[in-house]
């Protein structure tokens, strides 16, 4: 009797296990769990749950359809090899219960060797099914994600129109649905959990978060089908797809030691699923007209810029590492040039080896003339009418004054076609396209087989970048986040000009957007503007552009042109070493998080054994002292680094964190790397305050002090010619004579500082 209940004993154990291995996975660091009953999942990494009770969610708006209300759920799982790793799959299906009768299949994609898993969710009927919304992660069930301190949710934009923001939310604070993707991180330690659709191709995608105080998620939705006034600029709710299987977008969830390590990993899977568009070139350097010229742009000033790039910034070096300059024509254009005139311009541009740009909006309808012919290309007699992108009501979709196109009808293809073989006759090699958001709008479509605004947008970009093929660098400005893979470049915000608001507003998007380049090969800081301010500013402006991706200038560099950007932008072009670093790196990313929506003041960029460290003060009234601290930077406190700073040229020896300062509305760039044998650098103490002449901006200054009390200047002859006694952090010297000179100066703690210097 004995021998018996031992063997059913060991029977019903057998069979606990085999139901155990049914209903979990465990690869690598994950662990994935289903209830049976309900085919919820609980998902937990390094033993530690970051979701619980998760359920798909699916119908349209107004009438959705969770997970646990299907009848027949079944868990199965299999070995699963693809592109993105390797592991396991585990399935878990049901049927409705009413008709149309769906099966509904949710799967987990776990794999053993990294840190994120996918998930997606795939409809099937016999009958045609309407959907608009499907979410393949959406869970009530609160969990403990974070390490105890400073916690973040980042809202991001679907877009970069209006100026619109990255902001991040403290933890128990409310957080707006944001758009594709999000980071729920420490910010300091930067641990982090990531998910967002990597698939864009049919869906626009939302995130929802609801956190607790200090460490808990109490709520997550990322879903297909969002839509919004104020995010994704529709006035309609998302398009439905009709068919008779309908899929999600494949959905990452991630788990990452560094959250900014996560974020270049969700742009690698995006690239992965949509490879980038191929570019041979160098990141480019160059110039658009909409800085300072704009409506006044005509073949003079265009040739006269293309002149002045030539024989001033290209012979000193300041060009792209191919040695090619892109000098761009914005809007306005297609007023001020006549036909022969492209072909001139061109001419000139590849003489000087540079490659001619231009612009155009090609999902725009600026003259709103319902009636007008519009130009087809050949494709038809249309109207603008006939072309626009409607809404559910029959009403055209204005933005900006414009309204949209159908990026699906005859006209607007024939439209493009006609353009692009302009362009290509004429010579052009870099096209700008702007406004594009209108073409990723909801709406009427002209082909039915297109549901969605990103189905109809991919469709007109796919067109676009098959008729420029290798022979045009595609450079997005407005426009949507994704789709990536038929650009080689987007514009990282909105409009900048020469403002340090403008340098910080742009710096947002790159602090929290520079993991874009990892699905297109370049982000776009925008034109450099430098007319009107101080060198110092100028400074600030075009290291966010070097720390960001392509660098654009923007003044105007024709003969009659502002003489002071002229002279300032030699001089900061001049910098060979700066130049050198930016044909090197790709977008810098943030040391750490600020909150809210301000920029960060420091970014770095690593290449093998050397650290870059870009600091930027956008305060025009106070100096920004921070720490350049080794263990934010990866640095090993102990060893022994050359700290050269780049704009200046002064370097010291460090081997430990120190303090140091950036003057108001002023930039730095650190280059940091382990000391060589026999370097000639001698040490200087962190703690000793340190004179010097800035020759970029005429200025002797004293780092290491909050401020000078005293200050004097005088000749080797000894007469004093420059006398200040109140608070300052800076001694302009720009008035004097070229020649040797002695400072003194008494900082905040009544020290003496001295220093002697040429000017």
């Amino acid at each position: 009797m004995r021998k018996f209940v031992l063997f059913v004993s060991s029977i019903l154990l057998a069979t606990s296990a085999v139901m155990a291995q049914d209903n979990v996975v465990n690869a690598g660091k994950w662990r994935v769990t289903i209830d049976e009953a309900t085919g919820k999942a609980e998902i937990a990494y390094n033993d530690g749950v970051i979701i619980s009770g998760n359920e798909a969610e699916w119908g349209l708006v107004n009438t959705k359809t969770s997970f646990s209300s299907l009848s027949d759920v079944k868990v199965a799982q299999s070995d699963c090899q693809d592109e993105f790793g390797s592991g396991k799959m585990l399935t878990v299906s049901g049927k409705t219960t009413q008709a149309p009768i769906t099966t509904i299949t949710h799967t987990y994609y776990i794999y053993s060797d990294r840190d994120y898993i996918l998930t997606d969710v795939v409809l099937e009927s016999d009958s045609e099914l309407e959907i608009n919304y499907i979410a393949p992660i959406r869970t009530t069930a609160s969990s403990q994600i974070l390490d105890a301190g400073t916690n973040y949710f980042i809202y991001v934009p679907f877009d970069n129109d209006g100026w619109t923001r990255y902001e991040t939310k403290l933890f128990g604070d409310w957080h707006p649905t944001c758009y594709e993707v999000t980071a729920l991180f420490n910010n300091d330690t930067r641990r982090g959990l990531i998910t967002g659709s990597i698939e864009h191709d049919t869906w626009k995608t939302g995130v929802t978060a609801e956190t607790g105080a200090e460490t808990t998620l109490k709520s997550l939705l990322v879903f297909n089908g969002v839509t919004s006034k104020g995010g994704t600029r529709d006035n309609d709710i998302h398009g439905a797809v009709k068919a008779n299987r309908v899929e999600s977008s494949k959905m990452m969830i991630g788990y990452f030691t560094d959250w900014r390590r996560g974020l270049e990993t969700y742009g690698d899977l995006c690239a992965i699923v949509a490879p980038k568009l191929p570019f041979a070139g160098a990141k480019p350097f160059g110039w658009n007209s909409w800085g300072v010229l704009q409506t006044n742009i005509n073949p003079t000033k265009a040739i006269e810029t293309s002149d002045y790039f030539a024989t001033e910034l290209q012979s000193q070096g300041w060009q792209a590492e191919d040695s090619i300059v892109y000098i761009g024509l914005d809007s306005w254009w297609n007023e001020n040039f006549a036909i022969r005139d492209h072909g001139k311009f061109v001419k000139n541009c590849k003489a000087q080896n540079q490659k001619a740009g231009i612009y155009w909006t090609p999902f725009v309808d600026w003259g709103k003339n319902e009636s007008g012919l519009m130009p087809s290309g050949g494709a038809g007699n249309y109207t603008w009418g006939d072309a626009w992108l409607r809404d559910s009501n029959g009403n055209p979709q204005e933005i900006a004054g414009g309204y949209a196109l159908d990026p699906t009808h005859p006209a607007t293809i024939g439209r493009i076609k006609a353009e692009f073989e302009k362009y290509l006759k004429w010579g052009y090699e870099f096209v700008k396209l702007d406004f594009l958001v209108h073409g990723a709008l909801e709406g009427q479509h002209y082909d039915e087989n297109v549901h969605t605004g990103l189905q109809a947008y991919n469709q007109g970009m796919q067109y676009i970048a098959e008729l420029a093929g290798e022979q045009m660098f595609i450079n997005y400005s407005i426009a949507p986040l994704f789709p990536a893979h038929h650009a080689h470049g987007r514009r990282i915000a909105c409009d900048a000009f020469s403002s340090l608001g403008n340098t910080e507003y742009t710096l947002n998007s790159t602090a929290y957007g520079w993991w874009l380049d990892h699905c297109y090969s370049y982000n776009d800081a925008d034109h450099v503007v430098l007319q009107g301010q101080a060198i110092s500013i100028n400074r600030v402006r075009l290291t966010s552009s070097y720390i960001t991706g392509i660098v654009i200038l923007g003044d105007d560099f024709s003969a009659d042109g502002d003489s002071g950007a002229k002279e300032r932008i030699e001089e900061l072009a001049a910098n060979n070493e700066v130049v050198k670093m930016a044909h090197q790196t790709k977008a810098f990313y943030p040391v750490d998080a600020n909150l809210g929506h301000p920029a960060p003041n420091q970014f770095m960029y690593t290449i093998s054994d050397t650290t870059y460290l870009a600091v930027l003060n956008y305060e025009s009234g106070k100096r920004y002292d921070f720490t350049l601290d080794f263990d934010r930077l990866g640095l090993t406190t102990g060893n022994e680094y050359v700290v050269r700073e780049l704009w200046t040229g002064q370097e010291i020896l460090a081997s430990e964190s120190y303090d140091d300062v950036v003057r108001r509305a002023d930039a730095a760039i650190y280059k940091i790397y382990p000391k060589p044998i026999n370097h000639a650098v001698e040490a200087v103490p962190c703690t000793e305050t340190r004179c010097y002449y800035d020759r970029l901006v005429g200025e002797v200054r004293a780092n290491g002090t909050d401020y000078m009390l005293e200050s004097y200047v005088y000749t080797m002859g000894g007469a004093c010619v420059v006398a200040m006694q109140e608070a300052h952090d800076a001694v302009d010297v720009n008035a004097l004579p070229a020649g040797a000179y002695f400072y003194r100066g008494v900082d905040a703690d009544g020290n003496t500082v001295t220093c002697k210097f040429i000017k």
